[in-house]
């Protein structure tokens, strides 16, 4: 099981001559970071920015985070078949579940 992955996240960099002053963040959209699986992409959406970037006092680039998965606590390394749950498996429906239909 591979625990080890890449993404590729887009970065704005502000310059010095700002008057905000220096500073370099990762984009954030919607709340969440802008990153994407492959670089080729990532390039992509950079360039775009930068396009869009009328004044010079913002550049964007990428780079990649690697991002490690974690095991569930109590999970054995020994190749134990024994799946664990953040929540156990309920042993009767709960109550206005059972007429319901998911499709």
């Amino acid at each position: 099981m591979e625990t080890d992955a890449h993404v590729f996240v887009v970065w704005a960099h502000r310059g010095a001559s700002s008057i905000f002053g220096p500073a370099s963040n990762p984009v954030m959209l919607n709340g969440g970071l802008l990153c994407f699986k492959t670089e080729d992409k990532a390039r992509t959406k950079r360039d775009q920015l930068n396009a869009r970037s009328s004044n010079g006092h913002v550049r964007y680039s990428v780079r990649p985070i690697r991002v490690q998965m974690e095991r569930p606590d109590g999970f054995a390394d020994s190749g134990s078949a024994m799946p664990h749950y953040a929540v156990p498996p309920a042993r009767r429906p709960l109550p206005g579940l059972a007429a319901a239909r998911f499709v």
